[in-house]
């Protein structure tokens, strides 16, 4: 092959910034020329602290990942605001959709990279109401979604959310999952009047034990959200509003309620829907890839489409060996950095290898021969909520594995944990960050080797974050360690320029407040007869 490998990456995510920033090595060699085509009018940024722009807490350009202008990564072109319309892989090209403005219909390539992540599945709700001078919309049927049913799932969508935030407008978020609970409490936490139903007896039902289920719910309650639990969406309640009259907007139908299957009508200007997602794999199903039915491009574990050895699949839509998408940032970067090493490798270029703040070289665990646990973690900055495997098990049973459980009701805490042996079969952790923390680093090598589960406790209560040793991981999603981010923060003075050097703080947002105190504080201990 003559000149450069041509790698066309579909999808402008954060999994796709961070495949870029893998393949740094082949593009400084100028073995490698990278173009990225995303749908979305802006590059790459922190989808996973959208909650954070709804709330207002930060400026969606504060979370951009990957700037399309960046000098810096010669040997890249970013193209937003671009649709993918097919594949062709017989010649090797992807086919764009002209009506967006694209000067040219279609994009060759060496190797295809597909990250085109996940699409929320929101319910046809029925609908029922008047619009425009008095036409009514029949009871029972959806048609086009009105105004003001989201999913969360772009920073248009979070923008619209914090204005509603901004302008007192009641809200409703449907979903007790992981998502829809982070996105009650970052309302919440800023004073936004917020109402969660959920189908299950508790929040997170799935993930939760009984007890820690109802701890979740007290907990939401206290942070003024209005929980409905055991309750659904019966239909949605419309109207035109009197702004829009004489307008091209007029007739409209803009959410005003929402009646619930238990018979209540909750007003409500935006319904955030957190129903679950699908992962995007129309294109590689139209292209005869192999998918699953349920969602996912199968790939192997460096990414690979066995169908087609020049096209991968990363993130939120790939199915590695099969495995239904976790929809986790943490698998989305390591199959990432597993593709990014086989594009490597085909570009003719060494990947570089990942060494500690010891200069030693990071090595990636070995599996344990039950797997590694995937820790569901709720985005919050009030209330600290960590959870992975499974809590069912009997702990009066004395053939069945062991079960350590702490309960402080009053205080919002409660840990549990199971394991057999030194095998970690699931936590969950309320109100307790550093057994959180602990816990899901020990979930990603399926091991738990503290023998004295009230050490995790004694954690809670000892050296501040600031003091972590240089070893330490810092940052569960990147694996950065505090010995990284002290090195990084030397040349740095904000978290987001600490990210751009060593990925901490660019996952899911829970280490950020730990970096902060580390810039603020003292240098993080180096260990004896170490170069400072």
């Amino acid at each position: 092959m003559s000149g450069p490998l041509r790698i066309v990456v579909v999808g402008g995510g954060p999994v796709a910034a961070r495949l870029v920033q893998e393949l740094r090595p082949a593009l400084e060699a100028g073995a490698a020329h990278v173009t990225v085509l995303g749908e979305e009018p802006v590059p790459a940024y922190q989808r996973i602290r959208l909650g954070d722009v709804a709330s207002g807490r930060v400026d969606g350009a504060a979370l951009s990942l990957l700037d399309a202008q960046d000098g810096e990564l010669a040997g890249v072109v970013v193209r937003c605001g671009v649709r993918v319309v097919a594949l062709d892989r017989d010649r090797k090209t992807v086919l764009l959709d002209r009506t967006s403005g694209t000067p040219d219909a279609t994009v060759p390539y060496d190797r295809l990279v597909l990250a085109t992540g996940a699409q929320a599945v929101i319910p046809d709700f029925p609908v029922s109401g008047t619009v425009g001078r008095g036409i009514s919309v029949p009871a029972h049927g959806a048609g086009d979604r009105p105004v003001g049913v989201m999913a969360l799932r772009d920073l248009a969508e979070a923008r619209r959310l914090h204005r509603a935030v901004r302008d007192a407008e009641p809200v409703v978020v449907l979903g007790g999952g992981v998502l829809g609970v982070e996105a009650a409490l970052a309302l919440a936490e800023v004073g936004a009047a917020v109402t969660l139903l959920h189908r299950g007896h508790v929040p997170l039902g799935a993930q939760l034990d009984p007890d820690s289920g109802r701890l979740l719910l007290r907990q939401l309650l206290t942070a003024g959200i209005q929980v409905r639990p055991d309750c659904g969406v019966q239909e949605l309640v419309v109207a035109a509003r009197a702004q829009d009259r004489a307008t091209v907007h007029d007739g409209v139908p803009h959410l005003t309620a929402i009646r619930t299957t238990q018979g209540r009508r909750i007003p409500a200007t935006l319904l955030v829907a957190c129903t679950g997602v699908r992962p995007r794999d129309e294109l590689a199903a139209a292209a005869g890839l192999d998918t699953l039915p349920r969602g996912g491009i199968v790939v192997d574990r460096d990414g690979r489409c066995p169908d087609d050895p020049s096209v991968f699949a990363v993130g939120d839509c790939a199915a590695v060996l099969g495995s239904r998408p976790s929809g986790l940032i943490g698998p989305g970067w390591d199959q990432a950095r597993a593709a990014a090493g086989a594009l490597l490798a085909e570009a003719g270029v060494p990947a570089t290898v990942e060494r500690d703040a010891a200069g030693r070289p990071v090595l990636t665990p070995a599996p344990t021969p039950t797997g590694r646990l995937e820790p569901i973690v709720v985005k919050s900055h009030t209330l600290s909520v960590a959870c992975a495997g499974d809590l069912t098990a009997d702990p009066w049973d004395p053939q069945g594995p062991s079960v350590s459980t702490w309960a402080d009701p009053e205080a919002g805490q409660y840990l549990r944990i199971v394991t057999q042996g030194a095998r970690l079969l699931g936590f969950v952790s309320i109100g307790l960050p550093r057994s959180a923390a602990e816990l899901s680093r020990h979930a990603l090598t399926g091991a738990l080797p503290v023998a004295d589960r009230s050490a995790l406790l004694a954690m809670e209560h000892t050296a501040a974050d600031r003091e972590l040793g240089p070893e330490d991981v810092l940052c569960r999603c990147s694996g950065a360690t505090a010995g990284q981010v002290h090195a990084a923060a030397r040349e740095c003075a904000t978290v987001d320029e600490v990210g751009g050097r060593c990925g901490a703080g660019t996952g899911c947002g829970t280490c950020r407040g730990r970096i902060e105190e580390l810039l603020a504080g003292p240098p993080v201990r180096q260990p004896a007869g170490s170069l400072a």
